[in-house]
């Protein structure tokens, strides 16, 4: 293993030295270029080095921030000389975070801009100050100087939905402090700062920039952006009752961090608020599936037939709530459905093999297959792959009849898709 040492400061003739492990390995092994993903993680683990000696030595880097920011590039650049500078800069973008966010100076708004002057003069690219202002920016956020970090942030607003929602909230809070209680309560109307906060919501509405796509955003900790991110999603809701795309992205932000409670209660909000959006319904339906009701998934697709009679869609779902159940009277009646609304023959066989493998029904289940080969033959592909399937379906091993199962029902699941999608078989 190697090891960086690094001379940060010299007292009475001592020197404080700064060891980072593991990561003094060059991005060149024996003439061998490493895979994006090991470079990514030996990043990773040089950064998580760092982070460990600034929370340790937060005066010592305070007070030496030329030399702290100097060795941080010796070790990025020993350590991966063709680093592209994308990544470079990335880099001391969160090395920067992390010394604001453990420094006891940050209050002082002149250490804040020689932190940046510092972090600037060491980056690359021409656009080097925009992932410097967000991180001062996000600083400043997390420490509740809203009027401050409106400065740095108020440019970025349409780069990621995060970004425009801190910039909502700033706007926001600082409305909050215009009045009082009392003041506010009198008036028949939002002040001109509020105004700022919901016309920027609005605009995030029509812009529909990405979510999490500012690499500067990917903080160690979060919460206080995520805090942000939904106060201002449900007061969007409260100040624009009809616009559904604060519920879309809400539900978009709950499945990347797996918020179980907010997907519950946006859908109930989708639901009830846009029940005549198929989005949302469908939504609705899948939440029911993963939270195992099966009740409640077939009363989403009943809704659902009911109010768009000749999308194939519902009956769709239908079917794969019926190979989920495997409860043969409702996989007839869907069937049946399925048939009378021209849903294209090869899908509905699909369905036959699948329903009668996953009740055991082997004969009958090979015979669709051996149908769906003569009579479709441009589906042969597909059929070598089921037939495999179908073996793993009655194999000792319970993991493999397991993964056997989910691969057979994901893979009809995303042909039927995309067949309804184009109204066109896939061959």
């Amino acid at each position: 293993m190697n090891i960086i040492t690094i001379p940060l400061t010299r007292h009475s003739g001592d020197i404080v030295y700064f060891n980072i492990l593991a990561l003094y390995v060059p991005y060149m092994v024996r003439g061998e270029k490493l895979s994006d993903a090991v470079i990514y993680n030996k990043m990773y683990l040089l950064k998580k080095d760092f982070f460990g000696y600034i929370e340790k030595n937060t005066a010592k880097v305070d007070a030496n921030l030329p030399v702290f920011f100097g060795y941080v590039v010796s070790a990025l650049e020993n350590s991966f000389p063709d680093i592209a500078d994308e990544s470079y800069d990335d880099f001391i973008d969160s090395i920067t975070f992390k010394v604001l966010d453990v420094s006891t100076s940050v209050n002082d708004f002149e250490y804040v801009k020689k932190v940046i002057l510092n972090a600037l003069r060491l980056k690359k690219r021409k656009d080097a100050d925009m992932g410097i202002n967000i991180v001062v920016g996000l600083k400043l956020l997390k420490i509740g100087d809203f009027a401050h970090a409106l400065e740095y942030l108020r440019n970025y607003w349409n780069l990621d939905i995060m970004l425009g929602a801190a910039v909502a909230h700033c706007y926001y809070t600082l409305s909050r402090r215009e009045f009082t209680e009392q003041e506010r309560a009198k008036k028949t109307r939002p002040g001109e700062i509020e105004l700022l906060a919901r016309e920027k919501m609005l605009e995030l509405s029509r812009k529909k920039p990405p979510l999490h796509k500012v690499p500067q955003l990917e903080l160690e900790d979060t919460a206080f952006l995520d805090k942000i991110f939904w106060q201002m999603i449900f007061l969007s809701l409260e100040w624009f009752p009809s616009e559904a795309w604060f519920v879309t992205v809400g539900l978009e932000k709950a499945k990347i961090s797996n918020n179980i409670e907010m997907k519950k209660r946006l859908l109930e909000i989708g639901s009830e608020q846009f029940y005549n959006d198929i989005n949302f319904l469908r939504e609705m339906y899948y939440f029911k599936l993963d939270s195992k009701d099966a009740g409640g998934a077939a009363g989403v697709v009943n809704q659902l037939i009911k109010q768009y009679p000749d999308n194939l869609e519902p009956v769709f779902l239908g079917l794969k709530l019926s190979l989920l159940t495997t409860k043969k009277i409702t996989y007839h009646s869907f069937r049946k459905l399925a048939l009378t609304k021209g849903m294209p023959a090869h899908t509905i066989e699909l369905f036959d093999f699948a329903f009668d493998l996953l009740n055991k029904d082997t004969k009958e289940a090979l015979g669709h297959l051996s149908d769906i080969e003569k009579n479709f033959p441009w589906l042969e592909y597909y059929v070598i792959t089921l037939r495999y399937l179908a073996k793993d379906f009655f194999s000792d091993d319970e993991t493999r009849q397991k993964m056997a199962k989910k691969a057979l029902l994901d893979s009809i699941e995303k042909y039927c898709v995309e067949v309804l999608r184009t109204k066109e078989p896939l061959r």
